[in-house]
């Protein structure tokens, strides 16, 4: 065979085997840094509670030809809705505007082929806490008739005003669960249970829920119903085999 050809191949393979030496000391198991370690399990905990605080968004809506006259009339409204608001013991510190806008309305004429201001248009929208949820109903109903035609209730959604506790249980519960699910993988797999390594949670809770279409009989009370809530919480844990 030719000696040129024996030493290009001898070069060759010992190029190859230095490559693949490279390549097996750069493997997490050669270097003994396994990130894949241990037994990685997720546990969930829920606890169901009652909300303690429901959140009205509460706007006024007025259109006039001149926007002076929308802005006082939108002003009056709010007036007397925020008056009536706080009479049912709701505190300033409750009471937070969300919005306010002002914009032109236009008309088309179809014979001209033109738009044309009609007017003007004043909204303003406070979010109301009503810490007291029996008086939520009633809270409504007196903005309504404060306001008239020119209130809009947004929406309402409940919530807990302290989750603390609630949190606290829920994540018990998650760790829990966690833990006898890394028991159970390692009863079946034959490995002992080591110390926990890693711990990460998420957390959730709360609900909202659509006002409903209002009874405008005289005596009358919307009727509001705040059910309940799960706040749940969900961890990562990782456990080393012994």
């Amino acid at each position: 065979m030719n000696k040129k050809f024996l030493v290009l191949l001898s070069a060759v393979m010992l190029v190859a085997l230095g490559l693949g030496a490279a390549g097996c000391a750069a493997t997490p198991a050669a270097t003994g840094n396994n990130q894949q370690s241990g037994i990685w399990v997720s546990g969930n905990g829920k606890v169901s509670v009652t909300p303690d605080t429901a959140n009205i968004s509460l706007g006024v809506q007025v259109e006039a030809v001149n926007l002076s006259d929308a802005n006082q009339q939108t002003a009056d409204a709010m007036d007397a809705v925020i008056a009536v608001v706080k009479a049912h013991g709701v505190p300033d510190k409750d009471i937070k505007t969300q919005g306010f806008s002002v914009y032109p309305v236009y008309d088309y004429d179809k014979d001209t082929g033109r738009s044309f201001i009609r007017g003007y248009q004043v909204s303003n929208t406070v979010e109301v806490k009503v810490r007291v949820i029996d008086q939520t109903g009633s809270v409504i109903d007196a903005a309504v008739a404060a306001g008239g035609n020119a209130v809009r209730v947004n929406n309402i959604y409940f919530s807990i005003d302290d989750l603390a506790g609630a949190q606290d249980d829920a994540r018990e519960l998650a760790l829990l669960d966690a833990k006898a699910k890394a028991e159970q993988i390692a009863r079946v797999t034959g490995v002992s249970l080591g110390k926990v390594t890693y711990v990460a949670e998420t957390s959730s809770g709360g609900a909202r829920v659509e006002a409903p279409a209002f009874d405008n009989k005289e005596g009358s009370v919307t009727p509001i119903l705040p059910g309940e809530t799960a706040v749940t919480v969900t961890v990562q844990v990782i456990y080393n085999i012994k």
